[in-house]
């Protein structure tokens, strides 16, 4: 396990994979939606758009052909708490990828004209999101649970937000963020150990020190009803309920109960809501969790003439276990969708390398296959139901996104 530290403060951690040919390189920026003001909402995705606009040594399209002469991949994501740019390629054109990530990283250009451009690229991105009313749900729930925190920010921003950005402040917005101890390189794959610590050091050892920005207040968790109408057929249930923070010890048993009440074909909503009453073809329990912060996450598409109907189900199946508690059988089931999930992730480089820089960047650690199969072992129904006691009271949040009357 490849676990160290550059001068300049940019942490480096990979993975060797001997029994295949590729390699997945990624970089873990600590900045996303939740570090921004609400003036400026929407920066770090722009951001994540600029950088594959041009460089001083290299156009666009440029790093889109030097890309495909590889047959390698190239792309990034914006999440609340960090951005992430990544690449796979084999594993002999390792070196073109950082040098690819690196000049994108350090070099981008940033000038005016791709700004405009590139601001209507995400002005349709954020018109196909609102395209999406399961999308929109999640955002007005998100909104209304997390309040005026920038937790509750919608990740690519609003139409005014966007509009207001300025080349001058995604400059100012890289110059802040884009530092070298608020940065992860992880690697996973077919490669030298000595080679990718070389290549780290050449490519991003100049990388400015400045500061990291991954540690966040504590936010409170509201409640409240809210619905929006939209041209549409379908309702858009979405249901929040609190949740826990990151690295909560209790994360495995969060897991778990997601999965026995929502998380597969066998789950409690899925056969109760869909099999047994034909009352929806989506339905789901998730968790999301984020540093000081977390919440249950319940969606369900439905008939507008059933919604009523199928929020109260969720309701009573949640009180149902509240009172009866879970079978051992679903926890059994759901220890073992959740242990096959790890191991098969285990087997993608690309799936390693995101585990790798996200506990990284987040964490400060790297969680072994050992601890992580531990805490599911660990995993008991008591513990399950203790913690769904704990957070699923009458505390909870739902937005519908309804068809027009």
């Amino acid at each position: 396990m490849l676990n160290l530290t550059l001068k300049n403060g940019l942490r480096i951690v990979g993975e060797e994979m001997p029994h295949v040919r590729s390699v997945s390189v990624g970089l873990w920026v600590g900045v996303g939606s939740r570090a921004e003001t609400a003036a400026e909402n929407g920066i770090s995705h722009f951001m994540e758009h600029m950088l594959f606009k041009g460089t001083a040594k290299r156009t666009a399209g440029q790093i889109a052909c030097e890309m495909d002469a590889i047959g390698g991949n190239l792309n990034a994501f914006t999440t609340r708490e960090y951005t992430c740019y990544y690449a796979k390629c084999v594993d002999t054109d390792v070196e073109t990828v950082f040098d690819i990530l690196s000049d994108m990283y350090t070099g981008s250009l940033l000038d005016e004209a791709e700004t405009e451009l590139e601001r209507g690229v995400i002005l349709e991105e954020i018109s196909m999101y609102e395209d999406s009313p399961e999308d929109v749900a999640q955002e007005m729930l998100a909104a209304l649970v997390w309040g005026n925190d920038p937790l509750g920010y919608g990740i690519a921003g609003t139409r005014d937000t966007v509009q207001a950005i300025s080349s001058g402040d995604l400059r100012r917005f890289r110059e802040k963020y884009y530092t070298a101890r608020n940065t992860v390189l992880s690697v996973a794959g077919s490669f030298d150990e000595r080679k990718i610590i070389e290549l780290a050091e050449q490519y991003f050892g100049t990388v400015s020190v400045g500061t990291p920005h991954t540690d966040y207040g504590q936010v409170s968790f509201c409640t409240g009803r809210r619905n929006k109408e939209k041209d549409i057929e379908q309702t858009h249930i979405a249901i929040g309920y609190p949740g826990i923070e990151q690295n909560s010890p209790s994360r495995y048993d969060m897991a778990a109960f997601c999965g026995a009440l929502g998380g597969g074909m066998s789950s409690r909503l899925f056969q109760k809501i869909r099999e047994e009453k034909g009352l929806a073809y989506t339905i789901y329990a998730a968790p999301e969790s984020f540093k000081n912060a977390g919440m249950l996450n319940i969606y369900a598409g439905v008939s507008p003439e059933n919604a009523d109907h199928v929020s109260a189900l969720i309701r009573k199946e949640i009180e149902d276990i509240l009172q009866n508690g879970l079978t051992d059988t679903e926890v059994a089931r759901s220890l073992s969708q959740m242990r096959a999930s790890y191991i098969m992730g285990q087997e993608s480089v690309s799936g390693r390398m995101q585990n790798l820089g996200r506990n990284m960047l987040l964490y400060g650690k790297i969680y072994s296959p050992d601890e992580i199969l531990g805490g599911i072992e660990r995993i008991s129904r008591t513990g399950i139901e203790a913690l769904a006691h704990q957070l699923l009271s009458d505390e909870w949040a739902e937005v519908r996104v309804c068809p027009l009357p």
